[in-house]
């Protein structure tokens, strides 16, 4: 079954029609209405049933259409029109949520009702719909929590939210603004504190984990880890410093937020109210006898200077850049106003990267069988089940190229502008073909992937199967 249906089953639905009849009614009928006009009402049901006919004409007066599909589908439309009419539907949204290792929720207020959307897998489906009451009731609800201001509706404001599920605490960040039908919502949720952060579980190749602990092992130097918003960064930083993180060694992190407490490891939060970022961090580390450095993010001329020089006088310094592509990496400090000759003598390692999302092993089937390399593969492609929500994929795998810059690349990228194979995003492909051969992502994604990424005009011999 395609996420598609259920996005379009959503969008049928008008839940004060559906709202004609009870939730218990619904589920005993597993038949729902959906639409009404003056001389008709729509109704979806599993089956065809003369009683279901009966009862929704009694209570409508007008002929009744009914409209067949999968009684999971039924299931669903019952779960998203009557969730508003309960007293627990915020807790209820983010435990589901939790579930779904949802990465961020929004409330989004159109004219006649808001629509919540979850992030899975890094893109974002319609889940639910309310009318603008039960909205209201949930909008005061998040802004108590987050001890946002409750009367204020015409200005963006942020929060932060504890939330205990399953014995577990997780953060909610909260992001308000006024919109045309009233106020949006983003609630991004932080699942560090209970994950176990290893390079093992970043789906390396072998030869990728050697380069890896090869840049890690450096005494001194700057290693950025460069990619586009959600590509992962911050899982990539974690799990290499919980690698480092040894009892002779002091690390500290400047972080906006924080996404995972991490024992060992001296953690702090900018302030723009205090007026600390970045490099006024940096600044308070290097006076703390650092051994490791992790900055957040390089966002500016300052920051990006003082990094490099403190990676210059025997610091290791870990940090991203938000870059599609590790040329850039070099470009984007240039553009910061480090001399060319810091960047060289700096930088030891860039890992480039992005994610891919994962065929669900419960219902991918097999299509066609190929030859790979010399190799007779089956060829998988996504349906869709209870176990992935119905969208035919289930997590997410690391797609990266790791460059070692030791004094022979050094050398090299004195050539940069007039070489675009140095520090290139082609090896990126062999973890592509990897997850192909191993049946974790179908050929289309991985076409498509090659094509977003410009692989394919790039690479063309590389990229072709």
């Amino acid at each position: 079954m395609k996420e598609t249906i259920y996005n379009n089953l959503l969008k049928n639905i008008n839940i004060t029609v559906a709202r004609k009849i009870n939730e218990q009614k619904a589920k005993i009928f597993n038949a729902i209405p959906f639409k009404e006009n003056e001389k008709e009402v729509y109704v979806y049901c599993s089956e065809v049933n003369k009683k279901v006919e009966e009862d929704m004409l009694f209570i409508f007066r007008k002929k009744v259409i009914l409209i067949l599909i999968k009684k999971e589908e039924i299931q669903y439309l019952i779960k998203i029109a009557y969730l508003g009419q309960k007293k627990e539907a915020y807790d209820i949204i983010i435990k589901e949520a939790i579930k779904l290792n949802v990465s961020d929720i929004h409330y989004e207020p159109y004219k006649d009702y808001v629509v919540v959307r979850f992030r899975i897998d890094g893109l974002l489906r319609s889940m639910y719909i309310f009318n603008k009451e039960e909205y209201q009731l949930i909008l005061s609800k998040i802004k108590l929590n987050s001890n946002i201001d409750i009367t204020e509706k015409r200005k963006p404001q942020d929060g932060k939210i504890s939330f205990e599920y399953n014995k577990k605490s997780y953060d909610l960040r909260i992001s308000t603004m006024p919109a045309v039908f009233g106020e949006k919502v983003v609630i991004r949720i932080l699942y560090g504190n209970g994950f176990n952060y290893s390079i093992d579980k970043l789906n390396l190749t072998a030869e990728q984990k050697d380069k890896l602990k090869y840049i890690m092992k450096v005494k001194s130097g700057l290693i950025i880890v460069n990619g586009p918003t959600g590509s992962g960064k911050s899982t990539t930083l974690y799990s290499i410093l919980q690698e480092l993180n040894k009892d002779e060694v002091n690390i500290s992190s400047l972080e906006d937020p924080i996404e995972a407490i991490i024992p060992g490891i001296n953690q702090m939060n900018l302030n723009k109210t205090l007026n600390i970022g970045f490099a006024e961090g940096l600044r308070c580390f290097l006076r703390q006898d650092p051994d490791i450095i992790m900055i957040g993010e390089i966002r500016d001329e300052e920051t990006a200077e003082m990094a490099v020089r403190a990676s210059l006088t025997g610091h290791k310094v870990y940090s991203t850049i938000h870059t599609r592509d590790p040329r850039e990496v070099y470009f984007r400090l240039e553009d910061m106003k480090v001399e060319k000759y810091l960047i060289r003598d700096s930088l030891v390692g860039i890992v480039s990267q992005r994610l891919i999302r994962l065929l669900c092993d419960n219902c991918k089937t097999i299509i066609d069988e190929k030859n790979i390399d010399g190799k007779v593969i089956k060829l998988y492609e996504k349906c869709g089940c209870n176990e992935c929500n119905f969208t035919g994929y289930k997590g997410r795998s690391l797609v990266a190229a790791i460059h070692v810059i030791d004094n022979e690349m050094k050398e090299k990228i004195k050539n940069i502008n007039n070489d675009n194979s140095l520090l290139s995003n082609l090896e990126m492909i062999k973890n592509l073909k990897a997850l192909l051969i191993n049946g974790n992502i179908s050929l289309l994604d991985y076409e498509n992937f090659i094509e977003v990424e410009g692989l394919s005009f790039e690479f063309k011999k590389e990229s072709k199967l």
